[in-house]
């Protein structure tokens, strides 16, 4: 990536709200209710991630607020290290919460590491890659999110005679990072003179301080549920032997893990220090590999409709096709990235050959996923029988209803908003747009609130403009946001030639009358000869 033309080299202030942090007021539980939206499961985990992070924003917050007025303690960082077993979100949870925050966020694989070195070299390149996420800002980069990955590869193996160097080593290069340290960006500074003083050159140089730096190391740790279940036993813990003894309850050893058990398993004591806090997440169900592709927001459904979607064509999913879906990925064992490849082998014969057919929408049933090429055989033998319409629609109210299940259950987050109430009509509306664009709900819904937002600053305007009280009612508001998002156009100009027709009317109601407040009904857009009429005549 090129380098900016400038850098923001000076100190990081808060006091000119020029930081993120300035304006930072997150809590812990609207940064897991964020993350529900999301994640599926991982009820615990979620809630020491949110909570850690919040924290660590807060604190850094507080300190640099009151930087110079003493403070002898320091900042100890919320470090986190994140198990559990591959395909569970781990990568997926920090990646959403750093773009909630709006920071940068960068992941490195960890056994890259013990390819290359000890000398810590790469460790410091994804400081580095802080900066080039942040676009250039230094104090953005400097309160980024590194993500490490597959850290359980650098534990140091038992089984080897003299020390194991290279993870060691790798241990102990990611020791200054992970507190605080100064890490040199290399750019190539502008208006470089060979002949320029030290110390001029040294004022061009950029660099880093990692000190509020976030960093999470992640990875599956096998082998460790041993060290724990041994730790465990020797300690005789009446509890778990009851636990233990019935059969319906499978026990996750990791949830009891402590730093003992983290050093035992091959890493330094400095290495555990700097890692605070743990995380535990519980491998997947099969009923939770279900909610993951049932979830409106799950990326896996929805990319493979956007797959479909470039040749024009809809793609519905029923209950049990999603269900079987689930059950076949369970099977594999390897968490959430099971359910895309199975999707992927179900569908990729039709994604080849329903475009050559012009093909509008697809019903996915329980039928295609468990022998694709013979539904495909079936369906090719006569594509145009309306048997596929009527599939194809039963998919669609069977997607609709976990859609609008999905918003009653989080009714308190989003049927009802500070600014705009989901009615009936608006629920239509939006499930209409989600299916139209493929995005995640949170974005229609941020798209029908943002129309919303429109019509009342038009209904402002048109009634400072005409000095009376302008109130668009609910169903004209709801024809408003239709007709826009349908013929994909402005809100203003749609409602200054819509209304256009009725301004003059109404001023002069106002002046004979002296009447002043005005209700719009969709009447007024459709037929405003008798919208006026009604007008007249019930003043009448």
């Amino acid at each position: 990536m090129p380098a900016p033309n400038r850098y923001r080299i000076q100190k990081v202030t808060l006091t000119q709200g020029t930081n993120f942090l300035y304006d930072f007021d997150l809590k812990p539980a609207d940064l897991e209710a964020y993350l529900d939206e999301y994640v599926v499961g991982q009820a615990e985990a979620k809630g020491i991630i949110a909570t850690k992070v919040c924290t660590h924003f807060h604190k850094a917050k507080a300190m640099l607020l009151r930087e110079g007025r003493g403070d002898n303690v320091g900042f100890i960082k919320n470090n986190i290290i994140l198990i559990g077993p591959t395909g569970v979100g781990k990568t997926y949870m920090i990646k959403l919460i750093a773009k909630k925050l709006g920071v940068p966020f960068v992941k490195g694989d960890a056994t890259k590491f013990s390819e290359t070195g000890y000398v810590g070299g790469d460790v410091e390149d994804l400081v580095r890659d802080l900066y080039w996420e942040a676009d250039g800002d230094l104090e953005k980069a400097r309160f980024g999110i590194i993500y490490l990955d597959e850290i359980d590869k650098i534990a140091s193996s038992g089984d080897i005679i003299g020390p194991d160097v290279s993870r060691t080593g790798v241990q102990r290069a990611l020791l200054k990072p992970l507190e605080e340290t100064e890490v040199e960006i290399k750019v190539q500074p502008e208006n470089v003179f060979p002949f320029d003083s030290e110390e001029k050159k040294k004022k061009r140089k950029i660099t880093i301080n990692t000190k509020y730096v976030l960093f999470v190391v992640s990875g599956a740790f096998h082998g460790l549920e041993e060290i724990i279940k041994k730790r465990l036993k020797k300690s005789s813990l009446g509890f778990l032997s009851e636990v233990e003894g019935r059969s319906d309850v499978k026990v996750n050893y990791l949830k009891f893990t402590t730093p003992e058990d983290l050093v035992a398993y091959g890493f330094e004591r400095e290495f555990v220090g700097r890692l605070p806090v743990i995380a535990v997440c519980d491998p997947l169900t099969e009923e939770d590999l279900f909610e993951i592709l049932a979830n409106p927001n799950s990326a896996i459904v929805l990319n493979k409709k956007r797959d479909f979607k470039v040749y024009g064509i809809d793609l519905a999913f029923t209950d049990s096709a999603l269900r079987l879906c689930a059950k076949l990925a369970y099977k594999e064992g390897t968490g959430a990235r099971a359910l895309l490849r199975v999707l992927e082998k179900a569908l990729i014969p039709f994604e080849k050959t329903l475009p050559s057919l012009n093909v509008e929408h697809l019903g996915v049933t329980e039928e295609l996923i468990c022998d694709p090429q013979g539904y495909l055989a079936t369906f090719l033998n006569n594509p145009r029988d309306s048997k596929w319409e009527e599939v194809y629609l039963q998919a669609l109210k069977e997607e609709k209803e976990r859609f609008l299940r999905y918003l009653e259950l989080r009714k308190h987050r989003y049927l009802r908003t500070d600014v705009m109430e989901l009615t009936p009509q608006r629920l239509n509306l939006l499930f209409e747009l989600y299916k139209f664009e493929d995005v995640e709900l949170s974005v229609v819904l941020e798209e029908m609130l943002n129309l919303y937002r429109q019509i009342k600053g038009y209904e402002a305007t048109f009634s400072r403009r005409n000095q009376i009280q302008a109130v668009f009612t609910d169903e004209a508001i709801d024809y408003i946001i239709n007709e826009v998002l349908r013929n994909d156009r402005g809100v203003f100009s749609f409602c200054e030639k819509a209304l256009s027709r009725i301004e003059y009317a109404l001023l002069n109601i106002r002046d004979i009358q002296g009447r002043k407040k005005f209700y719009i009904t969709p009447l007024a857009f459709t037929n405003p000869e008798k919208y006026i009429e009604d007008l007249i005549s019930f003043r009448a």
